[in-house]
């Protein structure tokens, strides 16, 4: 049984369908999606206004969301308040559901300060009482939270400097008018 990583997960994202040596074929890595620019657009937009029209959703964001599965109910200002949902948090999952793997998740909690997120421990797959359990059993040292599930990693952090970069030292001496970032 494949488990995906260490915490159980896979995902196919960038996975080659034929195995084939390396000066034979290569990826076409995209620079930018257009799923990302109709997401910065709903984000943006939201934003901006503090709220978004189903007009302006349906030119974006449930472009993205229908575009594999026809069958998902459109995100619109009804359907979330009808099911108790906050556009802002629906927003931000579809982006990070829909850019997983593409090395956006820092950044974005970064913009939207919630990097504090990045300081909870990493959790994988539900083990204790599961299937997993006994079809994964080298993960029985593993570490787990309370409700079994894996810890991949419990001592994460981040601090308030990290929520801008270092100016690297050759740019300051070049303009001493420079000054380091907070912390740095």
């Amino acid at each position: 049984m494949y488990t995906g990583g260490l915490g159980g997960y896979g995902h196919q994202k960038w996975i080659t369908e034929r195995a084939v040596t390396d000066n034979e074929e290569a990826y076409d890595y995209p620079v930018i999606r257009y799923a990302e620019v109709l997401l910065n657009y709903a984000e943006a937009v939201f934003e901006r206004n503090g709220t978004i029209s189903d007009a302006d959703l349906d030119k974006s964001l449930n472009l993205v969301r229908n575009r594999v599965n026809k069958t998902m109910p459109k995100l619109s200002n009804a359907f979330a308040q009808a099911n108790g949902l906050d556009m802002r948090t629906e927003i931000r999952r579809e982006r990070s559901v829909e850019l997983f793997y593409e090395g956006f998740r820092v950044d974005d909690l970064k913009r939207w300060a919630a990097a504090s997120e990045l300081q909870k421990p990493l959790i994988g797959i539900k083990w204790t009482g599961t299937e997993y359990q006994t079809l994964w059993p080298t993960m029985a040292s593993a570490a787990k939270d309370a409700e079994g599930n894996i810890i991949i990693d419990g001592s994460r952090s981040f601090s308030d400097k990290n929520y801008l970069l270092p100016i690297p030292t050759q740019q300051i001496q070049l303009n001493p008018q420079l000054t380091q970032n907070p912390g740095w």
